[in-house]
């Protein structure tokens, strides 16, 4: 009996693993259920063309996960957002050239606004959280807003493709 249990059960296994209805969300679904796939470019600090702030989101592995890498305050961070195939959350993953880490969850709340609550460790191991409010004035132009008690805002423009 045990010798065709066996087969049976890692036949079925294999079979429902690689099964396509169990495949996960694609991040550019979401992006574009909420009208947030026009992020992907390189945006930089409208104040100063990007000498203080520079973001860019690049596609890393197309329509599931984006590179965004940003430049500035003499920091710089690169960070992975996929979407959890389990709970369907948009996640975010990030690391900085200081050796600080960050763990979060991207949601769009109901004015539209793509809100990232943050987890992070500083390179000095002290650890707290913040969110990163992303509201978009126009297609260009995104407010971003981290949200402390004396919150900090800066306007961000999109950088236009040399032709």
């Amino acid at each position: 009996m045990f010798k065709t249990l066996m087969p049976c059960t890692l036949l079925a296994t294999l079979l429902l693993s690689a099964s396509p209805l169990f495949a996960a969300d694609k991040l550019s679904d979401i992006l574009r259920k909420h009208q947030w796939e026009g992020m992907i470019g390189t945006w930089v600090d409208a104040e100063t063309n990007g000498e203080t702030s520079t973001a860019t989101y690049a596609w890393k592995i197309k329509d599931r996960v984006i590179e965004i890498t940003t430049k500035g305050n003499e920091m710089e961070t690169v960070a992975l957002m996929g979407v959890n195939a389990k709970t369907h959350e948009v996640f975010h993953m990030g690391a900085d050239s200081t050796g600080g880490s960050s763990l979060g969850k991207w949601e769009v709340d109901k004015n539209g606004d793509a809100v990232l609550g943050l987890l992070f460790t500083g390179a000095d191991g002290e650890q707290g959280g913040l969110s990163i409010r992303h509201h978009r004035e126009d297609e260009d132009t995104i407010i971003v807003t981290i949200e402390l008690p004396e919150p900090m805002q800066y306007k961000m423009i999109r950088v236009k493709p040399k032709s």
